[in-house]
This record gives C-alpha cells, sequence and structure tokens, in this order.
C-alpha cells in the first residue's frame, strides 16, 4: 500500500496540470519556509502578548520609533544583496560569497557616519538616550545585515531545512533575550540594545555554519556585487517608504498613537509571511531561466489561485480579530478596526511575486520604476494620510501603497510587452 508521503507525491505531480509549477519543489520548499515564518510568528506574538502587559503604550511606542529609525539606517547598507547572492549561488557561482561579505561591511561606514551625526544631534539635545540607540545602531545594524548573508547562501543552494535551522535557533536567542529584558529592564533603549547584541550573535555563529556545511568551490560571479549595488540602491527609497509610517505617527501623533498602529499591523503583516515561501522559493528557480519562463511562472492564471488565497485569509481575520484582541490584547482593544482595514494590505504580497520575476532577469529599468515611483507614492499619501485623517489616514495609506505596487508590478510583467527588455 503506497505510503502517505508518495500518495501525497502523486497528488501533487496531478496537480501541475492545472497550477503549471512543479508542486513537488514548491511543497517542500514551502514547508520549511513556512514553518520559519510560523515559528517565528508565534516567537514574534508571544513577545507581544508580552510587551502588551508589562510596557507602557509609550514606552512600546518608543521601542517602536527606534526600531524603524534602526531600519532605516540599516536601508543605508547593501541590503540587495542577499538577493544578488542567492542569484549567483543557485546558478553555482557561490565563490563570490566572502567577497559579499566583506563589501558589506565596508560600506557599513556609510550609515554608521549617518547614525553618528544624527546621535549627535539627540546628544546636543539633551536626550542621551536616543544618542547612544543611534550609536548602537550605527555599530551593529550594519554588521547584523551583513552576516545575514548566511540566509541568502544558504537559499542559493535551496537547502531550506538548514535556512529553517539557523533561523529558528538565531530567532530564539533574539526573542528570549528581549523577553527577559522586558521583564528585567522594560525600557525602550534597553530593548534595542539587548535585540541588537542577541541578533548579531545568532548571526555570527549561523555564517560559520553555513560556510562549514557549503565550502564557496565554484566560480566568482563577476556581476555579483555591481547586481547587488544596484539593488541596494534602488531599494532605499522602498526602505524609507516602510518605515515612513512609524516615523511620521510618532512625530505627528505621539508615541501612543504607534503603539496602537504596531499592535493594529502585527497580526496581518505576519500573516502576509506565510505567502513568502512563493517568491523565495522562485528566485533560486528562476535564476536559471529565461525571460519568457519568468514571466509563464507568474501567469495570470497562477496569480488568480495566489489571489483567492489572499482573499480567504482576509476573510478569515476580518472575523477572527475582535476576538484575536481580546484574548491576546485586551489592552489594545480599539486596534481592532484599523487592524481589519489594514488586513487589505496583504494583497500586496503578489507586488512581491511579480518583482521576484524582474529581479531573477536582472531588469533593471523596471526595477528601478519599481523601487522609485512606489516608494514616493507612498511616504507622500502616509504623510498626507495622516496629518488630514489621523491613524485612519495612515492605515488608508498603506492599503493604497500595497494595490499600487501589485497594479505596477503586474504591469511591467504580464502586459508591457517589453517589460524584460534590458
Amino acid at each position: 500500500m503506497p505510503s502517505f508521503k508518495d500518495r501525497l507525491h502523486t497528488l501533487l505531480r496531478a496537480s501541475e496540470r492545472y497550477t503549471k509549477t512543479d508542486m513537488v519543489y514548491l511543497a517542500e520548499s514551502g514547508f520549511w519556509i513556512n514553518l520559519g515564518v510560523v515559528t517565528v510568528s508565534l516567537f514574534s506574538l508571544g513577545l507581544y502578548v508580552l510587551f502588551a502587559r508589562v510596557l507602557s503604550p509609550e514606552t512600546y511606542g518608543t521601542y517602536q520609533y527606534l526600531l524603524s529609525a534602526g531600519a532605516l539606517v540599516g536601508a543605508l547598507t547593501l541590503t540587495g544583496m542577499n538577493t544578488a547572492v542567492v542569484r549567483s549561488v543557485a546558478q553555482g557561482k557561490d565563490g563570490g560569497v566572502g567577497a559579499a561579505l566583506s563589501c558589506q561591511l565596508r560600506w557599513s561606514i556609510i550609515p554608521f557616519l549617518v547614525s553618528a551625526c544624527v546621535a549627535l544631534y539627540y546628544l546636543l539635545r539633551g536626550n542621551e538616550g536616543f544618542a547612544l540607540a543611534f550609536l548602537l545602531i550605527g555599530l551593529l545594524v550594519p554588521t547584523n545585515n551583513a552576516l545575514n548573508t548566511y540566509s541568502a547562501y544558504l537559499t542559493g543552494k535551496k537547502d531550506f531545512k538548514r535556512v529553517f535551522t539557523y533561523n529558528f535557533s538565531t530567532n530564539l536567542l533574539f526573542y528570549g533575550a528581549l523577553a527577559l529584558a522586558a521583564v528585567a529592564a522594560p525600557a525602550a533603549v534597553a530593548l534595542l540594545a539587548v535585540g541588537l547584541i542577541a541578533q548579531g550573535t545568532g548571526y555570527f555563529f549561523a555564517y560559520r555554519s553555513s560556510i562549514k556545511a557549503y565550502p564557496p568551490k565554484g566560480e566568482t560571479d563577476p556581476g555579483m556585487l555591481g547586481y547587488g549595488k544596484h539593488l541596494s540602491v534602488m531599494g532605499v527609497l522602498g526602505a524609507v517608504a516602510i518605515q515612513a509610517d512609524s516615523l511620521i505617527i510618532f512625530h505627528l501623533l505621539g508615541p501612543a498613537a504607534l503603539a496602537i498602529f504596531a499592535f493594529a499591523t502585527a497580526i496581518p503583516d505576519r500573516a502576509s509571511g506565510l505567502f513568502k515561501f512563493i517568491p523565495s522559493s522562485l528566485l533560486p528557480v528562476l535564476a536559471n531561466k529565461d525571460a519568457e519562463a519568468a514571466r509563464v511562472a507568474v501567469s495570470p492564471a497562477r496569480t488568480l489561485w495566489v489571489l483567492l488565497l489572499i482573499a480567504l485569509a482576509i476573510g478569515i481575520y476580518w472575523f477572527a480579530s475582535p476576538f484575536i484582541f481580546a484574548l491576546l490584547f485586551p489592552s489594545y482593544l480599539s486596534a481592532v478596526p484599523y487592524s481589519q482595514a489594514y488586513a487589505l494590505s496583504m494583497v500586496g504580497v503578489l507586488g512581491s511575486i511579480f518583482a521576484t520575476a524582474l529581479i531573477s532577469n536582472r531588469e533593471l529599468r523596471s526595477l528601478y520604476i519599481v523601487n522609485t515611483a512606489l516608494p514616493i507614492l507612498q511616504v507622500l499619501l502616509i504623510l498626507g494620510g495622516t496629518l488630514i485623517f489621523g491613524l485612519w489616514g495612515a492605515v488608508g495609506a498603506k492599503v493604497c501603497a500595497a494595490l499600487l505596487t501589485v497594479l505596477l508590478t503586474g504591469f511591467l510583467v504580464l502586459i508591457t510587452p517589453r517589460a524584460f527588455v534590458r
């Protein structure tokens, strides 16, 4: 009698008639990627529950502001290098992974100097806590981002099981340290310092273990570093747009309002992560295919299947969110309506899938369009929306930005005849 694994394999192969996709590979890679997303979401959810009980809205809002500021400084690092590493390693050119790490560490002087200037500004204004926070950000965020190359290296090797194992270990250290700090030292700067140090420690050992498991022996991709720099430059505005909501809300509405917004967006953002296995699985595969194959991989029929799954997830969350907040975040019940509306932004997952097709073929022209126009529009929407409508304006701006991302990336991939012309 066939085993369950054999029957599942047969079923997945049969489904390829309709999905036009290697469902066995997608299921295997998706299992490990989603297992990682689920475990991180559980860690994060537990931390949110703890924060809601031991931190005041003002403290938590301030911590969120520092996290967003750190991410903004991190945008000045070579954030696109990981994507370039995945593409090159998937093509068998893994000899340049060390060069990628060294390049990122050298580049880190730029975000450090920017962060040091901000630290000096706060010091001159008498805010020693924020000054210390930005010095830590300038020192540790670029280093942590560079060491995170291990994840890209293993993804290019399609060793998703090892990616999960190392990510689980680093996240266990990270979230465990934050939980202890929240109880022992419930202050925004202390939480930031503990989180950055724990994260960097985990990344360091994960990188060493990855290189030991797969010693780089392949040829070097001469275009990898240049491509990584291009992706990094075009990603700066996107990172600004992602963090703009927290920075704008903090300065216009205050830390308590930012805390409400953070809890409103927490679960939808993590639910969106369950779909990230699709672009993560696609990139190593599409890296070895031509432009037409990339276009077929994101055909309208496949897009419709993903859209139906997203719509189902949004519907379930819409009805479940009041009960979830009552159970987990009773102090933030006022965030429920905002969270229900924000759930519509989950449709933005489609945009990341379309963007993967562009990235896989190094379509720099289209990528520059996406990563320049959309962030500028998003920042303007958030600023205008928050000024006029407060938190509702910020939520509406995020939903509109997600829809615009899908429309533009979908247009470039599926409609524009020369979207893949270099």
